[in-house]
C-alpha cells in the first residue's frame, strides 16, 4: 500500500505543477509577504510603513456590491513592474483596476497577488474588488467567514526582481547546523540581464553569521534560483523554549545599481514527524493542539500563551499573517486548517453528494490546500497542516493531500477523513 502511495506522490508532482501553471498570465505564484525597500535603512526598520515603494489601501467605499479604493502611480515607477497584494478579502473576488479586469480568486483566504502595470497609469488609479458571494463556493466554507476587510498593498519592483525566499535547515553531527538558502530571481524584459544579490545574516541585528554574494544571468523573461549557505552554531535554533529569530538582509543590484533591498526574520528549526510525535530540533513534543479560530487576535494568543498553551491549530478560515509573526515570536506551534469545511453538505459520497467526492471541486481542493502551504512556509511556528474540518472523504482531498506531500515534508493531517491513508498519522497507528 505504502509503495503505492509513493507512486502517486510521484505522479502528484507533476498534477501540482500544471495546476500553479494554470493560472492567468497577471495572477502571481503563491507566497509569503516579501515587500521591498527603496533603503536598506528603511528595509531594516521593517512594517508595513508606506513608502516609495509601497502602498497601503485600508480603506474602502462599498458600491454596489463592490470595495473601492484608489492609489497613486508615481513617475518614477514607470520602468518598474507594479503588483497589487490582497489580504483578507474572506470572499470570492474579482479585481478591476481603472475599470480594466486583472484577474480573480474563488478563495479569498490566502493573500493573492496580481501583476496590474498594464492596467496602471500614471496618477491617479482605481482598484474595485468585486465581491461574489456564491452560494456555490459557501458549500464548502462551511465557516463563519466574517466582513470582509481587505488590506491592499500596492508593490512597485524592478523588471529584475526577487520574487521568492525559502530555507531549509540541516542538523548535521556534533552540532553543526548548516542552513540552504535559496533566492529566487525572475526578469521581465525583453533582454538578457545580469543580477548582483548581496546578502548577510545576524543575531540580534549586530552579530554577523554569514555574508557574500551571488552574480546570476538572467535570459528574456528569464527565471533563476541563487543558492547560497551558511553554517551557524545550533544555540540559534528556533523552538518553543528559544524562539529565536535571525535577520536576512538582502540587496539587489543591476547594472551597478542598488534597486531593493530587503531585512525579514529567518528562524531555523529541524522537523520531523515519526510514530505519532514531532521533533523538532531532534527533541520530542507531544503536541496538545489548542483549537482556535483563525479570526482570533493577538491579544487573545497573549492570553494563551500567558495560560500554558503552546501549540495551535486554527479552525479553516483566513489566518493573518500578524497572528502567525506573535507566534513565530513567542515560541507557539501551529497547525494550519486550509480553508475547507464541507459540512453543510452531508457526509454522503454519492452523486450531488458532499463535494469532497466530487471530482469537479479537485482544483478548488487541490488550490486551497497547497496555497495554504506557500504563503505559510516562511512561518517557523507552522509545524502541521490539515487538509479540511468535517468535510466528509473522497477524491478530492485524496488528491489535495498528494499534491500538499509533494510540496512540503511538513505533516498532513486530516481527522475527520475516516483513518483513511490521506493523513500522516495513520501510518503511526
Amino acid at each position: 500500500m505504502k509503495s503505492l502511495i509513493q507512486y502517486i506522490l510521484i505522479a502528484s508532482a507533476l498534477l501540482c505543477c500544471n495546476v500553479s501553471s494554470a493560472q492567468s498570465d497577471n495572477v502571481e505564484n503563491y507566497r509569503t509577504r516579501l515587500l521591498p525597500y527603496p533603503t536598506a535603512t528603511a528595509a531594516q526598520q521593517g512594517g508595513v510603513t508606506p513608502n516609495r515603494y509601497l502602498q497601503v489601501i485600508d480603506e474602502w467605499q462599498e458600491m454596489d456590491g463592490a470595495l473601492q479604493g484608489e492609489f497613486t502611480f508615481p513617475f518614477s515607477w514607470l520602468e518598474r513592474q507594479v503588483f497589487l497584494r490582497v489580504e483578507g478579502c474572506a470572499m470570492p473576488y474579482e479585481v478591476f483596476v481603472n475599470g480594466k479586469r486583472v484577474g480573480e480568486a474563488t478563495n479569498g483566504f490566502v493573500p493573492l497577488e496580481m501583476n496590474i502595470t498594464k492596467q496602471s497609469r500614471e496618477d491617479k488609479n482605481r482598484v474595485s474588488l468585486c465581491l461574489n458571494d456564491d452560494a456555490k463556493i459557501r458549500i464548502i466554507e462551511s465557516f463563519e467567514r466574517g466582513v470582509p476587510r481587505p488590506t491592499v498593498y500596492i508593490i512597485s519592483q524592478p523588471r529584475v526582481r526577487v520574487r521568492d525566499v525559502s530555507w531549509r535547515t540541516n542538523i548535521g553531527k556534533n552540532g553543526v547546523v548548516n542552513v540552504d538558502f535559496n533566492v529566487l530571481m525572475r526578469n521581465e524584459t525583453l533582454g538578457a540581464k545580469k543580477s548582483r544579490i548581496y546578502y548577510d545574516l545576524f543575531l540580534n541585528d549586530t552579530i554577523r553569521l554569514s555574508g557574500g554574494h551571488l552574480d546570476v544571468a538572467l535570459g528574456m523573461y528569464g527565471v533563476d534560483t541563487m543558492r547560497f549557505g551558511a553554517p551557524v552554531p545550533d544555540s540559534v535554533l528556533w523552538s518553543a523554549e528559544h524562539p529565536t529569530r535571525l535577520s536576512l538582509r538582502l540587496k539587489n543590484r543591476i547594472e551597478g545599481r542598488d534597486v531593493e533591498f530587503y531585512d525579514f526574520f529567518v528562524a531555523l528549526r529541524a522537523l520531523r514527524y515519526e510514530g505519532g510525535a514531532f521533533y523538532v530540533n531532534d527533541n520530542r513534543y507531544d503536541m496538545l493542539w489548542r483549537e482556535v479560530s483563525p479570526r482570533a487576535t493577538t491579544a487573545d494568543m497573549a492570553d494563551l500563551y500567558a495560560s500554558g498553551v503552546r501549540a495551535v491549530r486554527f479552525t479553516a478560515g483566513y489566518v493573518r499573517d500578524e497572528l502567525l509573526e506573535f507566534c513565530d515570536a513567542n515560541g507557539i506551534y501551529v497547525a494550519v486548517t486550509a480553508p475547507i469545511n464541507s459540512s453543510s453538505a452531508g457526509m454522503s459520497r454519492k452523486r450531488n453528494g458532499n463535494p469532497s467526492n466530487n471530482p469537479a471541486w479537485r482544483a478548488e481542493y487541490v488550490q486551497r490546500v497547497t496555497s495554504a502551504i506557500y504563503t505559510t512556509k516562511r512561518h517557523p511556528c507552522v509545524v502541521a497542516y490539515y487538509l479540511a474540518d468535517d468535510s466528509a472523504n473522497g477524491i478530492c482531498l485524496y488528491e489535495a493531500y498528494l499534491a500538499a506531500k509533494a510540496i512540503t515534508d511538513i505533516p498532513i493531517f486530516y481527522e475527520d477523513g475516516g483513518n483513511e491513508w490521506n493523513s500522516d498519522d495513520v501510518y503511526t497507528r
